[in-house]
């Protein structure tokens, strides 16, 4: 990958023929760590044609396996093979896909600092031919990972020749903390004011008790405006007193489309024009068959308080006792991830329990009923 400039090295490059490559490139899938990989190869060919056929192949069995590592991020590191003149070409997808390995047998890199930085590049003019070279390769994969929660590492090969691993969180996407105005190193590094300048009235101590760390499940505090021991739930609480009715229907009366136990007697019909002397009762149906009110705009299998999720519940309950938060403010107050948070929040919002306004989170009306069960 990157050349030590010594004159054997050089010497060495310029022979070379960076038109044609005449080695066998391996890819190694491993679809379970139990039993052996498969392996595919990649016949010498071309060099602009060998790069995009290892770089095609590599993205297919990776997003196969279930990753999300772009095609970009994988044709730019399989381009760096060229500084190693594809010497024992070893490209190794672990994790499901998540984490692919890149190896070879070339000089190495010896200053693996700078190979991630921009403008730093081995590339002499004939590899300019097939590649860029002009030292954004691996300087714009490192900077997609950072912002995607991934990873990029570079270390010496057994002997000689470097090893390249890009590993991201499956699901994981750039975007995730740009919504809030915040990069991975904000959010890393705890500036709360973020890259769009808003500053955040987060206060981690106030937030720290009674929730559980890491999300798992522990107490939560009780709602101060709950009386003790009532619970809401919306499939069994009683349906409040309805506009035009001063009481429910009476209990009393036979459920709608039941028949008497006696027959009702004989009343002959009055005659033409006349009028009967009393008017029969209609039944009413019984109040309980009457449908269970729901809030508005749900459906009647709204979710309940048991069937959330720890770390649902503990959401809830910090913007019950705290009010309207940002996400990136939820993920420090729960020690849970940006990615997790982004899934957890969405699935919330699908079942009514908050809203989003300004990407600020709000309880619901029905979130909040929700809520102070907890």
């Amino acid at each position: 990958m990157d050349a030590k400039h010594s004159p054997t090295t050089t010497a060495a490059a310029e022979d070379f023929d960076y038109a044609f490559v005449d080695t066998v490139g391996h890819i190694a899938i491993y679809d379970d760590m139990r039993s052996e990989p498969r392996v595919i190869d990649i016949q010498p060919a071309e060099t602009g044609s060998y790069i995009e056929s290892l770089a095609t192949t590599v993205y297919e069995q990776a997003r196969g396996a279930g990753g999300s590592i772009p095609y970009t991020v994988i044709r730019e590191v399989s381009e760096n093979f060229i500084h190693a003149q594809f010497k024992e070409a070893l490209v190794t997808i672990l994790d499901h896909g998540c984490t692919i390995r890149f190896a070879d047998h070339g000089p190495g890199i010896p200053s693996k600092e700078k190979a991630q930085m921009p403008g730093f590049s081995s590339a002499v003019e004939p590899m300019r031919t097939y590649i860029r070279g002009v030292g954004s390769g691996l300087p714009r994969v490192r900077e997609y990972l950072e912002l995607s929660n991934g990873t990029i590492t570079i270390e010496d090969n057994l002997g000689t020749g470097a090893v390249v691993t890009i590993s991201l969180v499956r699901g994981a996407a750039p975007s995730e903390y740009a919504a809030d105005g915040f990069s991975a190193e904000d959010f890393e590094n705890g500036n709360l004011e973020g890259s769009g300048g808003e500053e955040s009235d987060f206060d981690p101590a106030a937030w720290a008790l009674p929730y559980p760390a890491n999300g798992g499940p522990g107490p939560y505090a009780p709602d101060p405006y709950l009386p003790v021991g009532a619970a809401f739930n919306p499939t069994t609480t009683a349906a409040p007193a309805q506009a035009g009715y001063a009481t429910p229907y009476s209990s009393a009366a036979a459920p709608y489309g039941a028949y008497p136990a006696q027959p009702a007697p004989y009343v002959p019909a009055p005659p033409y024009g006349s009028y009967p002397a009393t008017a029969q009762p209609v039944p009413y149906p019984a109040y309980a068959a009457a449908p269970q009110p729901v809030p508005y705009g749900y459906a009647p299998t709204a979710p309940t308080a048991a069937s959330l999720t720890d770390r649902e519940k503990m959401t809830l309950a910090l913007l019950r006792d705290h009010g309207p938060a940002r996400q990136v403010d939820l993920c420090k107050a729960t020690c849970i991830s940006a990615s997790s948070m982004n899934g957890l929040v969405k699935k919330l919002e699908n079942e009514g329990l908050i809203v989003d306004r300004n990407k600020v989170k709000h309880l619901t009306d029905f979130g909040m009923q929700i809520a102070r069960t907890l």
